[in-house]
């Protein structure tokens, strides 16, 4: 009596398992080795089945017996089969950790990188900026004297008045800069035209900027990831593509807003600067992969460069 409660246990057992497996083959994409392996349990499952008809049938028949063998041969078969792709499965697993892996070494090289750059840049503006402005007021503080004339104090008063309001200049335009305050209370598109009407008279470039974008605000996130990609792409344009004319067209369509970027300066050949990480097209890319979007730049020595990038809103 206990002996047939522990086969019909076993079998109840059996068609559970069968069923969690069978359960799983989307999830698993229809792979070979769970398919094998489920198969396994089921053939299991009949196996168990038949060995319940000695219990109700006295005796067992040769066909009973030789269907139990090969049934048995055909579980072990499926097993040993499964098992095999599993190791494969396992494999693929290792690859797919040591490609993370080094892409997370990637990210984070391409992050300490940016972040050295900004320092160096901060470091810079602090230097050029702030630096002489300082050292101007400390000397004009130095030549306030009692001996001098009223005339002269009041001229060095004067200077000392305008030093300082650069001074308060140089530091909101730094401040600016890190964080730009018109991105925060006005929005992407007043930030970009911001940012491009400072740069014509300076660099003497034609830029071109059109959106349809118009007042809408988005997440902070998707904001500042945009900003800063078209301010890279602009400085890059001016620090080495030598061009006269760049084309900015800013779309939204849907919940995806889409750029697309374009000069008419030298060119560069792509693979290159990918590989050597240079013209901050890794920084670019993990900004964007960061906001569920990514970045394509197509160019040749020549023919200028052509960016085409997209980040989801939501």
């Amino acid at each position: 009596m206990v002996t047939q409660i522990v086969v019909y246990l076993s079998l109840v057992l059996q068609i559970v398992a069968m069923g969690f497996a069978i359960s799983l083959f989307k999830r698993t994409k229809f792979n070979a080795a769970w398919i094998l392996i489920s198969t396994g349990f089921f053939l299991m499952a009949i196996y168990r089945a038949i060995e319940l008809v000695p219990s109700m049938h006295r005796g067992e028949s040769e066909e009973l017996y030789q269907t139990k063998v090969w049934l048995s041969f055909v579980i072990s078969l499926a097993f040993a089969i499964g098992a095999f792709y599993i190791r494969k499965v396992f494999q693929f697993l290792r690859r797919l950790d040591s490609i993370r892996s080094e892409t997370e070494k990637r990210v984070l090289s391409a992050v300490i990188r940016t972040e050295e750059q900004e320092r160096q840049r901060f470091a810079k503006e602090l230097h050029d900026g702030l630096g002489p402005l300082l050292s101007v007021i400390k000397m004009l503080l130095s030549g306030f004297e009692e001996k001098n004339t009223p005339e002269v104090n009041d001229k060095i008063k004067g200077n000392l008045q305008q030093a300082v309001d650069e001074a308060i200049t140089s530091v909101r335009e730094i401040s600016a800069n890190i964080s730009p305050h018109i991105l925060n209370n006005f929005g992407l598109r007043d930030a970009t035209e911001s940012f491009i009407r400072k740069l014509r008279p300076a660099e003497g470039i034609d830029i071109n900027f059109k959106t349809n974008i118009d007042n809408r605000r988005f997440i902070y996130n998707v904001e500042v990831i945009m900003y800063r990609v078209i301010c890279e792409l602009i400085n890059n344009t001016l620090r080495h593509a030598n061009a006269s004319k760049i084309n900015i067209d800013l779309q939204l369509q849907g919940d995806v807003l889409y750029l697309e970027y374009e000069d008419n300066g030298m060119g560069f050949d792509v693979k290159q600067a990918e590989s050597d990480g240079g013209m901050g097209l890794s920084n670019m890319q993990y900004r964007l992969n960061s906001g569920n979007g990514d970045i394509k730049i197509s160019s040749e020595t020549g023919r200028g460069m052509i960016a085409r990038a997209f980040i989801k809103c939501k």
